[in-house]
């Protein structure tokens, strides 16, 4: 069958074409509902990676509409989310192995089951091993950020400091499970860190600005002596200088928690949904922008540009 694709065809420039999507063995085809817009894909819509026509999409959720011969746990009409074979899910449909679909339960609204984000929360989370007592940070509030902060809600932590320079995503923190707040355009962060945690620092620091200057800052933020800095936010910019002669005197731990981090993606992936089936994840509220497959070039300039009260966009490709 054909299927309406988007295809960035040179930086900054998308096009809607129509390619044949059919299921081979171990394969389902997926009738896409919703694809989220992700900060790392801007390096494809950048031209620093990939090569031109390219297709973009990897955080969707959809309902199998044919299978392979070989597929054995998936049926036609099964919602599903799943790791993707390619960065195909701007599309109205896209073909993916079953081994990396996950079937999604009943009570979850499709349309913001966004099974890939939701496992790199997971793998960033394991990266950063909380522990009971912990003083922990997140800092920057964005849809990572406050899903970090959702996630880690009640986790027996000390403290969870929620850190950034927006009110408003500061008041969404508090809301999500953040016990404490800082505004870092308004307050002198180490000094209120200092005060919150009795002069302990944290004992992990989870950096999500996608600033690379945020994170040499984000090293005076942690203990001396295995403080952990967990690497969340995907950097579209280099970083230029990182002193490490401040990560030795505290004999930090630095993780860069993205995707390939994680032994077991797909474990992560089914941790993530039985989380989100629970109650745990919340990305209905964080979704700010919506945006139809035949708007994703407004969609990424939304994704580049981040206006006002942006949080997360969403390419609505299949109403259910």
């Amino acid at each position: 069958m054909k299927t309406k694709r988007a295809f960035l065809i040179e930086p900054r420039k998308f096009e809607i074409d129509y390619v044949d999507v059919e299921p081979k063995r171990n394969e389902v085809l997926v009738k896409v509902v919703s694809c989220g817009l992700c900060n790392w894909e801007l390096n494809h819509w950048h031209g620093r990676l990939g090569t031109f026509p390219q297709s973009l999409g990897h955080e969707w959720a959809g309902i199998v509409v044919d299978v392979g011969p070989d597929v054995k746990n998936l049926k036609p009409g099964d919602k599903v989310t799943a790791l993707p074979d390619d960065l195909s899910g701007f599309s109205q449909y896209t073909v993916v192995s079953e081994k990396n679909c996950i079937k999604l339960p009943d009570n979850i609204d499709i349309k913001y089951a966004l099974g890939e984000p939701l496992k790199c929360i997971i793998t960033v989370l394991r990266a950063a091993r909380p522990e009971v007592g912990d003083y922990g940070i997140v800092v920057g509030c964005g849809f990572m950020g406050l899903l970090c902060i959702q996630a880690l809600k009640g986790n027996t932590l000390s403290e969870l400091i929620a850190i950034d320079i927006d009110k408003k995503k500061l008041d969404m923190a508090l809301e999500f499970g953040a016990t404490k707040i800082i505004n870092a355009r308004k307050e002198n962060v180490v000094e209120k860190i200092q005060d919150i945690t009795k002069g302990h620092m944290a004992d992990f620091v989870i950096e999500g600005t996608g600033n690379p200057n945020v994170l040499n800052i984000c090293q005076r933020y942690l203990k001396t002596g295995r403080g952990r800095l967990i690497l969340m936010s995907s950097h579209e910019t280099e970083c230029d200088k990182f002193d490490f002669r401040e990560a030795i005197k505290r004999s930090i731990e630095i993780i860069v928690a993205h995707p390939s981090y994680s032994l077991d993606p797909y474990d992560d992936l089914r941790r993530a949904v039985n989380l989100l089936e629970k109650g745990t994840f919340n990305i209905e509220r964080l979704v700010t922008h919506e945006f139809s497959l035949d708007s994703i070039q407004e969609a990424f300039e939304a994704l580049e540009n981040k206006p006002k009260g942006y949080i997360k966009g969403l390419v609505v490709i299949n109403e259910v």
